[in-house]
């Protein structure tokens, strides 16, 4: 009788196993002292620290794309840095349905602790985020990874990238479709967009617009923001805890003020409204006792949110550090906004929005806008005087009108039920690899 062999297959899976993991640990011996470098502030010279960096990405390029992709992980990432918008909705929804892969949440940098739900694992730091998204078996962001698709990394078999973007019918032009859009921006946007396999909208015209601005000819599923679920199902309860949390009473009635962003570092900041002024105007149409809540866009940098928060005698309440907007959107009794898509997402609940946009000439020759702000169902002030008149003036049947007619001319489908649609993509590509 023969001699009897080893079964080489068994022999070859756990050598490949044990390689995969030596690869790992050198890697993540490596991500651990390129950190360490990229934090340190100890070069006398700038450039020979941001030529290290650079140089130390390029070799994480390189380790990252020999890593295996991880059965059953799901890495996030917002533009933000917080556990917010889209993916924040996606990542709860797998979490009500007791998922048990890994569920990671990449930042790029710590701005504040991250508060994360049990059952979601944080990696801050660059280098950490570059290896949480190569051993990701999906990826959920909302904003383009230019600097991860660009930098030498390669999108490895059996990776399912969904984008669902952080806009939703907005109306401030966005990427390719800027009148003053960079070539190399441009190019980090068609990277980008080549590595999607789906990306998300919630409009009929939001689809079109898309794929012009992202240079994206993959597939749009038209199933609504994830985000706004939070607006259509379950509002009521969320409220109350997130009152709680900024504790605001429950009878209180809220204004939310939530201007955007300009392009531009020198870009001048326009003018508050007159917040005396505006608590007025809203005790006087809609009656009851009103606060006004404060929200910068989470872009802005340190010195220029500070060009936009109030004194300490404005008695308003600045809400720009917390971490979701929708969760904002949900408290708010009504919204005064300028070019900000989250007016768009809170005209699905028909309560009363308002555009002040006292630099509205300015901010279309700089940004452009893809359709004047008249033809949006809000009334429109320049000035601050003249918002408040809108207010006291403000006809709620005439606006819920011209809200329905807005939103079905721009083929608006969100129903409350987009994260459960999202997270069915997500159990399907990963049962399908399973059975491979």
């Amino acid at each position: 009788m023969g001699k009897l062999l080893p079964d080489t297959s068994i022999l070859s899976t756990r050598t490949h196993q044990r390689n995969n993991g030596q690869k790992e640990a050198y890697i993540c011996r490596n991500i651990r002292r390129n950190e360490r470098v990229s934090a340190s502030r100890s070069f006398p010279n700038h450039c020979v620290c941001r030529r290290k960096e650079v140089a130390g990405m390029s070799l994480m390029s390189l380790l990252c794309n020999l890593l295996p992709v991880r059965r059953g992980k799901v890495v996030f990432y917002s533009f933000t840095e917080n556990y917010a918008d889209n993916p924040r909705a996606v990542a709860d929804e797998l979490l009500r349905r007791g998922w048990d892969g890994e569920l990671v949440w990449t930042a790029r940098e710590a701005r504040r602790p991250l508060r994360l739900p049990r059952g979601v694992h944080a990696a801050v730091g660059r280098c950490r985020m570059r290896y949480e998204l190569s051993t990701a078996q999906v990826i959920v962001s909302n904003t383009r990874l230019p600097r991860y698709w660009t930098k030498g990394f390669r999108k490895k078999a059996g990776q399912l990238y969904i984008q669902t973007w952080h806009g939703s019918c907005g109306i401030k032009k966005m990427e390719a479709d800027m009148p003053h859009a960079r070539e190399s921006c441009l190019g980090r946007v068609k990277a980008d967009s080549q590595q999607i396999d789906y990306l998300l909208s919630n409009c009929r015209w939001l689809t079109q617009v898309l794929r012009r601005a992202l240079s994206y000819d993959g597939e749009i599923l038209e199933i609504g923001s994830p985000r706004n679920d939070a607006l259509l199902r379950g509002a009521e309860e969320r409220a109350k805890a997130v009152r709680t949390a900024l504790g605001l009473p429950m009878e209180r009635k809220l204004l939310l003020y939530a201007p955007t962003f300009r392009d531009g570092g020198k870009a001048p900041v326009p003018p508050m409204p007159s917040w005396n002024r505006l608590r007025e105007a809203l005790e006087e149409r809609f009656g009851g006792a009103w606060s006004i809540l404060l929200r910068v866009h989470p872009g802005l940098t340190k010195s220029r949110r500070k060009q936009w928060t109030p004194g300490e005698e404005a008695m308003v309440l600045n809400v720009s550090d917390y971490p979701d907007m929708a969760d904002l959107l949900v408290i708010a009794d009504a919204l005064v906004t300028d070019y900000s898509s989250c007016a768009y997402d809170f005209l699905l609940t028909r309560r009363p929005g308002f555009l002040y946009a006292p630099d509205c000439s300015d901010y279309e020759q700089q940004r452009g806008l893809y359709y004047p702000l008249a033809e949006t169902p809000f009334p429109v002030a320049e000035t601050s005087e003249r918002l408040a008149q809108s207010i006291c003036s403000f006809d709620e049947s005439a606006y819920r009108a011209a809200a329905e007619q807005f939103l079905h001319d721009k083929g608006s489908v969100d129903d409350g039920h987009a994260a459960e649609r999202v997270a069915d993509i997500i159990e399907q590509h990963l049962g399908k690899e399973v059975a491979v």
